[in-house]
């Protein structure tokens, strides 16, 4: 019975990122790992004893540290993800801001 917290949290963060991704707010690309992971979270919540299980096959002791593990290994991979974007739009950024500027010298 306790378990159904966990789905309905689940569920409601999928919901939240299909109606963001509907109203033009998220990038269905940039969306695609944040339904894979609330996917997994419902997956979870409705098989709790799969991570112990998994746990068991990976021979870890104790099945709570594989999902902290697997939660920071995501949210690593998503801040890589965002700085390696970030580091583009800076070069996009001086590269249009050397346009402007050449177009401001041809303009005088």
């Amino acid at each position: 019975m306790r378990n159904i917290y966990f789905v309905i949290i689940a569920l409601f963060i999928l919901i939240y990122i299909v109606m963001e991704v509907r109203k033009k707010r998220f990038s269905i690309k940039e969306s695609f790992w944040w339904v894979i992971s609330s996917i997994i979270m419902l997956i979870l919540a409705i098989f709790p004893y799969s991570i112990d299980k998994i746990a068991k096959l990976l021979n870890i002791s104790y099945p709570p540290s594989l999902l902290f593990v697997l939660c920071i290994l995501f949210l690593l991979f998503i801040n890589f993800r965002n700085s390696k974007k970030i580091a583009e739009q800076q070069e996009k950024i001086i590269e249009l801001a050397q346009n402007v500027a050449i177009l401001k010298n041809e303009k005088k």
